[in-house]
């Protein structure tokens, strides 16, 4: 089971609101366990060649966006639910990843 958003005793010297450089670090490493996810499940779930690949480069058109959410939506919907049908944790870190990928993208400046 992988875990996306864990939070260990220990993490908070890695910063907090106000200290920028260590908290652009965190968001790449939670950035990088996503885009781990999302790969392993495509890849696991024999999605369309190249999206995952598109995925890791940042090159996903709003089409590619769409089938990777409908995949991981998926396996959200087959493996991310316990017997109460409350979401489990790998469930969560999927409904996050979907949220992750459905986040608008930044504005160049």
């Amino acid at each position: 089971m992988v875990i996306v958003n864990d939070h260990r005793e220990g993490d908070h010297h890695l910063g907090n609101k106000h200290s920028g450089g260590s908290m652009t670090r965190r968001f790449a490493r939670n950035e990088q366990q996503m885009l781990s996810l999302a790969e392993k499940i495509l890849a696991a779930r024999h999605a369309a060649p190249g999206l995952a690949e598109r995925l890791a480069g940042s090159h996903v058109t709003s089409d590619d966006r769409k089938a990777i959410i409908e995949v991981i939506a998926a396996e959200l919907c087959e493996r991310g639910f316990g017997a109460e049908s409350e979401p489990s944790a790998y469930g969560h870190a999927l409904e996050r990843l979907i949220d992750y990928l459905n986040r608008p993208k930044p504005t160049p400046l």
